[in-house]
């Protein structure tokens, strides 16, 4: 049986990715669309604004774009000052995993128990396969 990868733990203290200019402008426009349509679904909501996202005027996109860009550039920097601290702390994070801390592996699924073969189908005795 093959084994699973160890998946790398983020660090918490790590900064955060900044949001696209699609992801700025659903934060802007989700709350206006959900106060008109409370039936609505997560989903359904979301593709009303992948439609407006599309009919919208490019300089009202050039605007999400720009700010976008902006948080690209400040999350860079966050992200550099972030290396250069973990560089001169020898790597090691206050918030991250040690090796003796306990494993949150989930439990394993059991396997569905096999059905009891029976010859009651075959009632000639060939082998009809």
């Amino acid at each position: 049986m093959p084994r699973a990868s160890k998946k790398q733990t983020k660090d918490p203290n790590a900064p955060k990715r900044p949001l696209s200019a699609f992801f700025l402008f659903s934060l802007d426009e989700r709350p206006a669309i959900k106060a008109g349509n409370n039936s609505l679904s997560v989903g359904d909501i979301s593709k009303q604004i992948g439609e407006k996202w599309r009919k919208v005027n490019e300089d009202v996109k050039k605007g999400y774009e720009k700010r976008a860009a902006e948080a690209k550039k400040n999350y860079e920097k966050e992200l550099e000052a972030y290396k250069k601290k973990q560089a001169s702390s020898g790597g090691v994070s206050s918030g991250g995993t040690s090796a003796s801390a306990p494993s949150k592996s989930r439990p394993r699924k059991k396997a569905p128990p096999k059905a009891p073969e029976s010859d009651e189908d075959d009632m000639d005795g060939d082998d009809d396969d």
